[in-house]
């Protein structure tokens, strides 16, 4: 398949999920960017780190990356290796619409999250044969043979639940070796957590002991992103997710920090491409 140039503002998912094989033989630059989507990297080869939300993983043959939905990250290449990936874009819809009281699809990525990695890596026997239903997996989608479509969601939905039953069972496969700046990283966690909260960079420098250009240059280095742009992105996302489910545009904005609703309108608007009574 074609490689796939992400952009710092990646677009929306209109399938339920999709499956690239992707090889680099030449190192790429890539933005740092986010998507409207999880993101489940299996990788194959080269010498790669990712950097996701100001952690950095370093990836070994057949690890597993998990990229949850609105965080920024970026992968640096080095070397002339081919980088090769099996990269799957997973709807949050399509996990919630095949998910059961006991049985939610997205846990792998949640666990992620609990346990402070998005690396898994699994043991030879058990990544060898869920490799195996990838490599299926990319058989059907490219044969064209009957139900080709149902077949390639079975052997997806059965891939997820093999990994999220594995990751319950053996939360130590989240490895956590991740290179990062613990103060950057718990500022990141506080402004996900405080979107509504008083975010201005005197509050932030008073809140974590940092002076306020020795803090934004970090944040620079860490993130990909200035401390402003950051926020500002995070609070668009957070208040475009409020209202998919339905909660009023104004009533979104001032939950997501924003004082002034007509700096919002035009915020999403410049991000999102469209107004915030477009997204209902």
């Amino acid at each position: 398949m074609e490689e796939i140039r992400e952009t710092v503002k990646s677009g929306y998912l209109m399938e339920k999920f999709r499956l690239f094989h992707l090889r680099d033989s030449l190192p790429g630059e890539y933005a740092y960017h986010y998507h409207d989507f999880h993101k489940l990297i299996w990788f194959i080869s080269g010498r790669v780190e990712y950097h996701v939300e100001g952690k950095t993983y370093k990836l070994e043959p057949h690890d597993i990356l998990l990229v949850k939905r609105g965080e920024i990250h970026k992968p640096f290449i080095n070397g002339e290796d081919v980088y090769e990936r099996y990269v799957f874009y997973i709807s949050c819809e399509y996990l919630e619409e095949h998910s059961e009281p006991e049985g939610n699809l997205d846990l792998c990525f949640k666990m992620s999250e609990r346990e402070g990695s998005g690396v898994i890596r699994l043991s030879p026997t058990v990544g060898r044969t869920m490799f195996e239903t990838i490599k299926l997996l990319e058989t059907v989608e490219n044969d064209g043979q009957y139900a080709s479509q149902m077949y390639s969601r079975i052997l997806f939905l059965k891939l997820l639940i093999e990994l999220n039953r594995y990751c319950i069972g053996n939360p130590e496969v989240f490895h956590k070796t991740a290179r990062y700046d613990k103060k950057i990283v718990e500022m990141i966690h506080y402004i996900n957590e405080n979107l509504s909260r008083d975010l201005t960079i005197e509050a932030l420098s008073a809140r974590f002991y940092l002076s306020k250009y020795h803090m934004m240059r970090k944040f620079k280095e860490e993130t990909g992103y200035s401390m402003h742009q950051y926020i500002l992105e995070k609070r668009i996302l957070a208040a475009r997710n409020l209202i998919l489910v339905g909660t009023p545009a104004t009533a979104a904005s001032v939950e997501c920090g924003f004082k002034d609703y007509s700096t919002f309108s035009r915020a999403y608007k410049k991000l999102l491409g469209q107004l915030p009574s477009d997204s209902y």
